[in-house]
């Protein structure tokens, strides 16, 4: 292969990579939006906004049901064609939820955007990590992942303002639009890639085969414990202002992009075990400022998202030497299917165990400490069962 061959091959990929980014970004933020936008939409359905808890509920559940539905067949479809249709079924389910004021409704079509968004991730990181060149692997998954961090930074801060300045239905709108751009950009650069059929043995739901797709569910645990209990932290442990939160979290979003594209970089030169230590400590030392009540928010939040993201990115790396190229898109949708689970018991045990009050309750703290620990180890474990593999 000469060289210009091979960079147009790697443009090609990176470009598929922005591509896979994009779709991703649209699916993060239309299930984002929906917790902030409730504020707005509630009068409208007519319910009180503490109900918001069951429209994000309503979508985790129903993205934990879809992947572990389909993984076992998903492989034997065409992934561009699943993306496809997938994106334009989420946008027409979302649109729709601008139609009406029935509450029942409103949680019937994020349970089928659910169905349609849980998979998506699965089979798009699978179509990319199939194209990817083995050394262009880690820094492709980090783009993807780089996705969540720009929902952040200029995704729900579009969403605010058009809910605030055009009413909350223009969010909706958006999200539609932007679903009919990814339709245009997988059909005309996407390439439409055969199957190559399914190993059985591969598709068996073995301990192994468990354990390293749970490996993102660990990774994303002890973040979304914090999450929910982020702005009462910033507020009544750190004393930010609440008009300082866009700016706070727009910090914590350009720390978590950084974090993201440089731990892709690093594991080209170090071990994921390595960079799961780092990114960890920094996620924990993050936790210190407000347990100490230093008045640092601004480093606070960017440190809790940077470690966050670092612990994902690795994780993700690491995780995806395991399945064969046969068995991929299934391994990574009962992976995303795992990660939606561990997100609803993370919130449910969040809602137990914080409390306002200050110091930081101890439990809380706990189940911080400990779920933040076992991902080096994990890793480590991942690491040494791949090397004995030969991978």
């Amino acid at each position: 292969m000469n060289l210009s061959h091979t960079l147009s091959g790697s443009s090609a990929v990176i470009r598929i990579a922005f591509i896979i980014a994009f779709v991703q970004f649209t699916n993060a933020l239309e299930y984002m939006m929906f917790n902030p936008l409730f504020a707005s939409m509630a009068s409208h359905f007519s319910v009180p906004v503490t109900y918001a808890g069951y429209v994000t509920g309503t979508y985790t559940f129903a993205s934990v049901i879809s992947g572990l539905c389909v993984w076992k067949w998903i492989n034997r479809v065409s992934a561009k064609r699943f993306l496809f249709w997938n994106m334009a079924l989420l946008g027409v389910l979302t649109v729709l939820i601008t139609f009406t004021s029935s509450y029942t409704l409103l949680l019937l079509l994020r349970f089928m955007a659910g169905l349609a968004g849980g998979t998506t991730m699965g089979v798009g990181m699978s179509l990319l990590i199939g194209l990817a060149p083995a050394a262009l692997q880690a820094r492709m998954i980090a783009t993807v992942i780089a996705s969540f961090s720009v929902v952040s930074i200029a995704g729900m801060p579009a969403m605010l303002f058009l809910s605030t300045h055009f009413g909350w239905s223009s969010a909706p709108r958006l999200i539609g639009l932007l679903c009919l751009l990814c339709l245009l950009l997988i059909a005309r650069f996407i390439p439409d890639v055969e199957s190559n059929g399914v190993n059985k043995a591969s598709m068996t739901l073995t301990p192994e085969w468990l354990f390293f797709a749970s490996g993102n569910a660990v990774a994303q645990f002890t973040p979304m414990l914090i999450i929910p209990a982020l702005v009462p932290m910033l507020i009544h442990h750190m004393q930010a202002l609440t008009a300082s939160l866009p700016t706070l979290f727009f910090i914590g979003g350009i720390a978590g992009l950084m974090a993201t594209k440089l731990t892709g970089k690093l594991l080209t030169y170090l071990s994921g075990y390595t960079l799961a230590i780092v990114s960890t400590l920094i996620l924990l030392v993050s936790m210190l400022l407000p347990v100490s009540g230093l008045h640092a928010s601004g480093l606070f939040i960017g440190l809790f998202l940077g470690g966050a993201y670092g612990r994902l990115v690795v994780v993700s790396c690491v995780t995806a030497q395991f399945p064969d190229k046969a068995s991929r898109a299934g391994f990574l949708t009962v992976q995303t299917a795992l990660m939606s689970l561990s997100t609803t018991l993370a919130f449910f045990l969040s809602a137990m165990t914080f409390e306002e009050a200050s110091p930081l309750p101890v439990m809380f703290l706990i189940l911080v400490l400990s779920s933040a620990l076992l991902l080096p180890v994990m890793v480590k474990s991942m690491e040494k069962r791949l090397a004995r593999r030969g991978i």
